[in-house]
Protein backbone atom coordinates (compact mmCIF):
# COMPACT_ATOMS: atom_id res chain seq x y z
CA UNK A 1 0.00 0.00 0.00
CA UNK A 2 2.79 2.26 0.80
CA UNK A 3 4.05 1.46 -2.47
CA UNK A 4 1.25 2.11 -4.36
CA UNK A 5 1.08 5.77 -2.19
CA UNK A 6 4.44 6.76 -3.40
CA UNK A 7 3.53 6.52 -6.73
CA UNK A 8 0.44 8.18 -6.56
CA UNK A 9 1.96 11.02 -5.10
CA UNK A 10 4.86 11.35 -6.74
CA UNK A 11 4.79 13.70 -9.73
CA UNK A 12 7.38 12.22 -12.07
CA UNK A 13 5.15 9.26 -12.17
CA UNK A 14 1.77 10.77 -12.40
CA UNK A 15 3.03 12.86 -15.45
CA UNK A 16 4.37 9.97 -17.82
CA UNK A 17 1.48 7.93 -16.75
CA UNK A 18 -0.97 10.52 -18.67
CA UNK A 19 1.75 10.76 -21.40
CA UNK A 20 2.02 6.74 -21.95
CA UNK A 21 -1.76 6.36 -21.44
CA UNK A 22 -2.20 9.70 -23.91
CA UNK A 23 0.36 8.74 -26.41
CA UNK A 24 -1.66 4.97 -26.65
CA UNK A 25 -4.87 6.59 -26.94
CA UNK A 26 -3.39 9.55 -29.72
CA UNK A 27 -2.99 6.39 -31.89
CA UNK A 28 -6.26 5.22 -32.08
CA UNK A 29 -7.56 5.98 -35.79
CA UNK A 30 -11.37 6.76 -35.61
CA UNK A 31 -11.76 6.44 -39.28
CA UNK A 32 -10.49 8.88 -42.26
CA UNK A 33 -7.24 9.59 -40.98
CA UNK A 34 -8.46 11.01 -37.53
CA UNK A 35 -6.63 10.50 -34.96
CA UNK A 36 -6.44 12.89 -31.51
CA UNK A 37 -2.60 12.49 -31.58
CA UNK A 38 -0.41 15.36 -29.74
CA UNK A 39 -4.28 16.06 -27.82
CA UNK A 40 -4.29 11.97 -26.15
CA UNK A 41 -1.89 13.12 -23.30
CA UNK A 42 -3.65 16.49 -22.74
CA UNK A 43 -7.48 14.28 -22.35
CA UNK A 44 -5.27 11.49 -20.33
CA UNK A 45 -4.68 14.70 -18.36
CA UNK A 46 -8.04 15.68 -17.67
CA UNK A 47 -9.04 11.98 -16.67
CA UNK A 48 -6.58 12.22 -13.92
CA UNK A 49 -6.78 15.24 -12.93
CA UNK A 50 -10.81 14.80 -12.04
CA UNK A 51 -9.83 11.39 -10.06
CA UNK A 52 -7.13 13.64 -7.98
CA UNK A 53 -4.17 13.28 -9.49
CA UNK A 54 -1.90 15.62 -8.86
CA UNK A 55 1.69 17.13 -10.37
CA UNK A 56 3.65 19.65 -8.98
CA UNK A 57 2.89 23.56 -9.85
CA UNK A 58 6.39 24.04 -11.22
CA UNK A 59 5.87 21.57 -13.97
CA UNK A 60 4.02 23.10 -16.03
CA UNK A 61 5.91 26.19 -16.70
CA UNK A 62 9.38 24.00 -17.17
CA UNK A 63 7.97 21.74 -19.59
CA UNK A 64 6.38 24.65 -21.66
CA UNK A 65 9.96 26.63 -21.68
CA UNK A 66 11.38 23.62 -23.16
CA UNK A 67 8.87 22.83 -25.92
CA UNK A 68 8.82 26.20 -27.11
CA UNK A 69 12.93 26.63 -27.02
CA UNK A 70 13.04 23.62 -29.15
CA UNK A 71 10.02 25.18 -31.30
CA UNK A 72 11.79 28.58 -31.74
CA UNK A 73 15.25 27.43 -32.83
CA UNK A 74 13.86 25.18 -35.51
CA UNK A 75 11.65 27.58 -36.84
CA UNK A 76 14.32 30.56 -36.50
CA UNK A 77 15.27 30.18 -40.15
CA UNK A 78 11.84 31.15 -41.44
CA UNK A 79 11.37 33.88 -39.82
CA UNK A 80 12.57 36.80 -41.42
CA UNK A 81 10.78 35.27 -44.89
CA UNK A 82 7.55 34.97 -42.89
CA UNK A 83 7.63 38.79 -41.30
CA UNK A 84 8.31 40.25 -45.30
CA UNK A 85 5.52 38.62 -46.70
CA UNK A 86 2.83 38.24 -44.21
CA UNK A 87 4.02 40.77 -41.46
CA UNK A 88 1.17 42.85 -42.07
CA UNK A 89 -1.57 40.04 -42.40
CA UNK A 90 -0.55 38.51 -38.37
CA UNK A 91 -1.05 42.01 -37.18
CA UNK A 92 -4.65 42.08 -38.98
CA UNK A 93 -5.30 38.31 -37.19
CA UNK A 94 -3.99 39.49 -33.69
CA UNK A 95 -6.82 42.27 -33.49
CA UNK A 96 -9.66 40.63 -35.32
CA UNK A 97 -9.78 37.47 -33.32
CA UNK A 98 -9.79 39.47 -29.65
CA UNK A 99 -12.30 41.73 -31.20
CA UNK A 100 -14.56 38.74 -32.17
CA UNK A 101 -14.52 37.29 -28.76
CA UNK A 102 -15.18 40.39 -27.00
CA UNK A 103 -18.06 41.45 -29.19
CA UNK A 104 -19.66 38.10 -28.33
CA UNK A 105 -18.98 38.56 -25.14
CA UNK A 106 -20.87 41.71 -24.72
CA UNK A 107 -23.69 39.73 -26.38
CA UNK A 108 -23.88 36.80 -23.96
CA UNK A 109 -23.68 39.29 -21.08
CA UNK A 110 -26.33 41.88 -21.93
CA UNK A 111 -28.82 39.96 -24.68
CA UNK A 112 -28.63 36.43 -24.22
CA UNK A 113 -27.81 35.79 -20.30
CA UNK A 114 -29.00 38.99 -19.06
CA UNK A 115 -29.57 36.92 -15.45
CA UNK A 116 -26.48 34.69 -15.04
CA UNK A 117 -23.72 36.29 -13.12
CA UNK A 118 -22.16 39.19 -15.00
CA UNK A 119 -18.51 37.93 -13.84
CA UNK A 120 -18.93 34.71 -14.38
CA UNK A 121 -19.96 35.20 -18.43
CA UNK A 122 -17.00 37.67 -18.42
CA UNK A 123 -14.55 35.02 -17.83
CA UNK A 124 -15.52 33.21 -20.37
CA UNK A 125 -13.56 35.98 -22.98
CA UNK A 126 -9.94 35.48 -21.38
CA UNK A 127 -11.05 32.06 -21.08
CA UNK A 128 -11.89 30.95 -23.99
CA UNK A 129 -9.01 32.44 -26.04
CA UNK A 130 -6.53 31.54 -22.95
CA UNK A 131 -4.91 34.49 -22.34
CA UNK A 132 -4.02 35.14 -18.70
CA UNK A 133 -2.75 38.39 -19.01
CA UNK A 134 -6.47 39.60 -19.96
CA UNK A 135 -7.60 37.65 -16.93
CA UNK A 136 -5.10 40.03 -14.72
CA UNK A 137 -6.14 43.15 -16.86
CA UNK A 138 -9.83 42.29 -16.09
CA UNK A 139 -9.77 40.89 -12.41
CA UNK A 140 -7.97 44.02 -11.54
CA UNK A 141 -10.57 46.42 -12.34
CA UNK A 142 -13.29 44.54 -11.02
CA UNK A 143 -14.74 44.53 -7.11
CA UNK A 144 -13.64 41.62 -5.49
CA UNK A 145 -16.91 39.71 -5.90
CA UNK A 146 -17.04 39.88 -9.18
CA UNK A 147 -13.42 39.48 -9.67
CA UNK A 148 -14.21 36.28 -7.91
CA UNK A 149 -16.73 35.36 -10.43
CA UNK A 150 -14.51 36.44 -13.36
CA UNK A 151 -11.80 33.71 -12.04
CA UNK A 152 -14.33 30.53 -12.31
CA UNK A 153 -15.64 31.90 -15.40
CA UNK A 154 -12.15 32.13 -17.18
CA UNK A 155 -11.08 29.14 -15.35
CA UNK A 156 -13.72 26.86 -17.25
CA UNK A 157 -13.61 29.00 -20.30
CA UNK A 158 -9.75 27.79 -20.55
CA UNK A 159 -10.39 24.31 -20.38
CA UNK A 160 -13.23 24.82 -23.34
CA UNK A 161 -10.95 26.90 -25.24
CA UNK A 162 -7.84 24.45 -25.11
CA UNK A 163 -10.05 21.54 -26.10
CA UNK A 164 -11.35 23.44 -28.89
CA UNK A 165 -8.33 24.88 -30.57
CA UNK A 166 -6.15 21.34 -29.78
CA UNK A 167 -9.03 19.50 -31.83
CA UNK A 168 -9.56 22.44 -34.44
CA UNK A 169 -5.62 21.45 -35.21
CA UNK A 170 -5.49 18.10 -35.28
CA UNK A 171 -9.23 17.49 -37.19
CA UNK A 172 -9.46 20.71 -39.62
CA UNK A 173 -7.01 19.46 -42.28
CA UNK A 174 -8.34 15.92 -41.93
CA UNK A 175 -11.84 16.86 -42.11
CA UNK A 176 -11.30 19.31 -45.26
CA UNK A 177 -9.30 17.13 -47.34
CA UNK A 178 -6.55 19.39 -47.53
CA UNK A 179 -2.99 18.29 -49.22
CA UNK A 180 -0.46 18.81 -46.58
CA UNK A 181 1.92 18.32 -49.04
CA UNK A 182 0.63 21.12 -51.35
CA UNK A 183 0.65 23.60 -48.41
CA UNK A 184 3.97 22.85 -47.06
CA UNK A 185 4.86 23.58 -51.19
CA UNK A 186 2.90 26.70 -51.29
CA UNK A 187 4.88 27.84 -47.91
CA UNK A 188 8.28 27.20 -49.43
CA UNK A 189 7.73 29.08 -52.95
CA UNK A 190 6.46 32.10 -50.15
CA UNK A 191 9.43 32.02 -47.83
CA UNK A 192 13.13 31.50 -48.67
CA UNK A 193 15.30 29.22 -46.59
CA UNK A 194 17.39 31.32 -44.98
CA UNK A 195 19.10 28.71 -43.55
CA UNK A 196 20.59 26.81 -46.66
CA UNK A 197 21.71 29.96 -47.59
CA UNK A 198 23.52 31.95 -45.20
CA UNK A 199 26.71 30.73 -44.27
CA UNK A 200 26.24 29.78 -40.71
CA UNK A 201 27.98 26.93 -38.47
CA UNK A 202 25.30 24.41 -37.73
CA UNK A 203 26.27 22.15 -34.64
CA UNK A 204 24.46 18.71 -33.72
CA UNK A 205 22.79 20.37 -30.32
CA UNK A 206 24.59 23.04 -27.83
CA UNK A 207 23.38 22.91 -24.22
CA UNK A 208 24.53 26.50 -23.46
CA UNK A 209 22.67 27.55 -26.39
CA UNK A 210 19.74 25.97 -25.63
CA UNK A 211 20.07 27.11 -22.45
CA UNK A 212 20.54 30.51 -22.62
CA UNK A 213 17.66 30.39 -24.88
CA UNK A 214 15.38 29.36 -21.79
CA UNK A 215 17.38 32.13 -19.37
CA UNK A 216 16.92 34.86 -21.27
CA UNK A 217 13.36 33.84 -22.63
CA UNK A 218 12.42 33.97 -19.26
CA UNK A 219 13.74 37.35 -18.24
CA UNK A 220 12.21 38.68 -21.76
CA UNK A 221 9.30 37.35 -20.48
CA UNK A 222 9.10 39.09 -16.95
CA UNK A 223 9.82 42.31 -18.04
CA UNK A 224 6.68 44.69 -17.34
CA UNK A 225 5.26 46.58 -19.83
CA UNK A 226 3.82 49.38 -19.22
CA UNK A 227 0.56 50.63 -21.23
CA UNK A 228 -0.54 53.47 -19.13
CA UNK A 229 -3.86 53.80 -17.69
CA UNK A 230 -4.69 50.13 -19.58
CA UNK A 231 -2.01 49.07 -16.69
CA UNK A 232 1.32 46.40 -17.20
CA UNK A 233 1.69 43.19 -18.95
CA UNK A 234 4.44 40.66 -20.00
CA UNK A 235 5.38 38.47 -22.08
CA UNK A 236 5.26 35.33 -19.84
CA UNK A 237 7.10 32.00 -20.50
CA UNK A 238 5.58 31.36 -23.76
CA UNK A 239 6.51 34.54 -25.60
CA UNK A 240 9.54 35.79 -23.45
CA UNK A 241 11.39 32.12 -24.59
CA UNK A 242 9.65 31.66 -28.22
CA UNK A 243 10.59 35.21 -29.40
CA UNK A 244 14.06 35.06 -27.95
CA UNK A 245 14.39 31.41 -29.82
CA UNK A 246 13.37 32.74 -33.05
CA UNK A 247 15.66 35.95 -32.55
CA UNK A 248 19.51 33.80 -31.04
CA UNK A 249 18.10 31.08 -33.46
CA UNK A 250 18.23 33.58 -36.74
CA UNK A 251 21.25 35.90 -36.01
CA UNK A 252 23.02 32.16 -35.70
CA UNK A 253 25.72 33.12 -33.28
CA UNK A 254 26.18 34.81 -30.36
CA UNK A 255 30.14 35.47 -29.22
CA UNK A 256 31.53 31.99 -29.01
CA UNK A 257 27.89 30.47 -28.94
CA UNK A 258 26.29 28.74 -31.86
CA UNK A 259 22.47 28.72 -31.83
CA UNK A 260 21.71 27.01 -35.04
CA UNK A 261 21.56 23.24 -34.13
CA UNK A 262 20.54 19.76 -36.31
CA UNK A 263 16.66 19.74 -36.15
CA UNK A 264 16.54 16.21 -35.92
CA UNK A 265 17.74 16.54 -32.56
CA UNK A 266 15.73 20.17 -31.90
CA UNK A 267 12.42 18.09 -32.96
CA UNK A 268 12.91 14.99 -30.68
CA UNK A 269 13.20 17.37 -27.56
CA UNK A 270 9.96 19.00 -29.15
CA UNK A 271 8.05 15.90 -29.09
CA UNK A 272 9.15 14.76 -25.79
CA UNK A 273 8.50 17.75 -23.72
CA UNK A 274 4.93 18.65 -25.96
CA UNK A 275 3.79 15.07 -24.13
CA UNK A 276 5.02 16.13 -20.67
CA UNK A 277 3.34 19.92 -21.59
CA UNK A 278 0.28 18.90 -22.80
CA UNK A 279 -0.31 16.03 -19.80
CA UNK A 280 0.27 18.72 -17.08
CA UNK A 281 -2.16 21.14 -18.78
CA UNK A 282 -4.71 18.20 -18.63
CA UNK A 283 -3.84 17.58 -14.65
CA UNK A 284 -3.97 20.72 -13.45
CA UNK A 285 -7.50 21.67 -15.60
CA UNK A 286 -8.95 18.19 -14.81
CA UNK A 287 -9.17 18.98 -11.03
CA UNK A 288 -12.52 20.37 -9.94
CA UNK A 289 -13.65 20.94 -13.59
CA UNK A 290 -16.96 18.58 -13.47
CA UNK A 291 -18.23 19.89 -10.02
CA UNK A 292 -17.15 23.54 -11.37
CA UNK A 293 -19.89 23.04 -14.83
CA UNK A 294 -22.23 21.42 -12.75
CA UNK A 295 -22.28 24.29 -10.23
CA UNK A 296 -22.24 27.08 -11.87
CA UNK A 297 -24.25 26.33 -14.78
CA UNK A 298 -23.73 25.77 -18.98
CA UNK A 299 -23.64 29.13 -19.31
CA UNK A 300 -20.47 29.45 -19.39
CA UNK A 301 -19.70 26.43 -21.35
CA UNK A 302 -21.32 27.86 -24.12
CA UNK A 303 -20.66 31.49 -24.19
CA UNK A 304 -16.35 29.92 -24.24
CA UNK A 305 -16.99 27.53 -26.43
CA UNK A 306 -18.83 29.71 -29.06
CA UNK A 307 -16.02 32.92 -28.34
CA UNK A 308 -13.46 30.02 -29.34
CA UNK A 309 -15.30 28.91 -31.95
CA UNK A 310 -16.57 31.85 -33.95
CA UNK A 311 -13.05 33.91 -33.14
CA UNK A 312 -11.25 30.56 -34.95
CA UNK A 313 -13.85 30.84 -37.88
CA UNK A 314 -13.16 34.45 -38.16
CA UNK A 315 -8.95 33.65 -37.86
CA UNK A 316 -9.91 30.88 -40.79
CA UNK A 317 -11.95 32.81 -43.01
CA UNK A 318 -9.40 35.43 -43.16
CA UNK A 319 -6.32 33.63 -44.03
CA UNK A 320 -7.56 30.57 -46.49
CA UNK A 321 -10.68 32.33 -48.02
CA UNK A 322 -9.21 36.02 -48.57
CA UNK A 323 -6.04 35.76 -48.16
CA UNK A 324 -5.34 32.16 -50.07
CA UNK A 325 -2.77 31.85 -47.43
CA UNK A 326 -1.01 28.23 -46.97
CA UNK A 327 -1.91 26.11 -44.24
CA UNK A 328 1.06 26.40 -42.27
CA UNK A 329 1.27 30.19 -42.53
CA UNK A 330 -2.41 29.93 -41.08
CA UNK A 331 -2.50 27.06 -38.78
CA UNK A 332 0.64 29.76 -37.02
CA UNK A 333 -1.83 32.97 -37.03
CA UNK A 334 -4.90 31.36 -35.94
CA UNK A 335 -3.15 29.89 -33.13
CA UNK A 336 -1.07 32.79 -32.17
CA UNK A 337 -4.51 35.29 -32.76
CA UNK A 338 -6.12 32.37 -29.93
CA UNK A 339 -2.86 32.86 -28.08
CA UNK A 340 -2.84 29.47 -27.12
CA UNK A 341 0.63 27.63 -27.07
CA UNK A 342 -1.86 24.13 -26.81
CA UNK A 343 -3.24 24.88 -30.57
CA UNK A 344 0.37 25.59 -31.57
CA UNK A 345 1.65 21.83 -30.55
CA UNK A 346 -1.12 20.50 -32.41
CA UNK A 347 -1.26 22.76 -34.93
CA UNK A 348 2.96 21.54 -35.12
CA UNK A 349 1.86 17.93 -34.69
CA UNK A 350 -0.48 18.00 -37.20
CA UNK A 351 1.19 19.59 -40.06
CA UNK A 352 4.89 18.18 -39.72
CA UNK A 353 5.88 21.90 -39.57
CA UNK A 354 7.67 23.45 -37.15
CA UNK A 355 7.86 26.74 -38.82
CA UNK A 356 4.08 27.17 -37.62
CA UNK A 357 5.86 28.45 -34.87
CA UNK A 358 7.31 31.69 -37.23
CA UNK A 359 3.60 32.78 -37.91
CA UNK A 360 2.45 32.06 -34.59
CA UNK A 361 5.43 34.12 -33.18
CA UNK A 362 4.36 37.26 -34.85
CA UNK A 363 0.84 36.41 -33.97
CA UNK A 364 0.79 35.94 -30.45
CA UNK A 365 2.27 39.47 -28.73
CA UNK A 366 -0.16 41.55 -30.32
CA UNK A 367 -3.10 39.34 -29.61
CA UNK A 368 -1.89 39.20 -25.90
CA UNK A 369 -1.95 43.41 -26.31
CA UNK A 370 -5.48 43.19 -27.99
CA UNK A 371 -6.72 40.71 -25.21
CA UNK A 372 -5.54 42.83 -22.18
CA UNK A 373 -7.21 46.03 -23.87
CA UNK A 374 -10.36 44.58 -24.68
CA UNK A 375 -10.71 43.10 -21.22
CA UNK A 376 -10.05 46.53 -19.49
CA UNK A 377 -13.10 47.83 -22.19
CA UNK A 378 -15.50 45.02 -21.31
CA UNK A 379 -15.45 46.39 -17.56
CA UNK A 380 -15.84 49.67 -18.47
CA UNK A 381 -19.00 49.14 -20.62
CA UNK A 382 -20.30 46.21 -18.86
CA UNK A 383 -23.03 47.33 -16.26
CA UNK A 384 -22.25 44.51 -13.08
Amino acid sequence: MAFIDTLVGSGVFVMFLAVVVGMAFGRINFGRGIKFGVAGPLFAGLVLGHFGFTVPDAYSGLTLALFVAAVGLIAAHEIEGTVKTYGLNFIAISVLMPTIAAILTYVWVVVVFPNASTGLIMGSFSGALTSSPGLGSAIEALPEAAAQQYQIGHSVGYVIGVLIIVMFQQLYPKLSGMNLDAEKQQFSEKVSDIAENANIEVVTFSVLGFVLVLATGTVLGSIPIPLGPIGVITLGTTGGVLITALVLGYLGKIGPVTMRMETTILSEIRAFTLAMFLAVVGIDAGSGLVETIAEYGVEIVVTAGLNSIVAIIGGLVLTRVIWKMDWIHAAGGITGGHTDTKGLAAAIDATGADEVAAGYGNTYPFALLAMVIYAKILVAVIPL
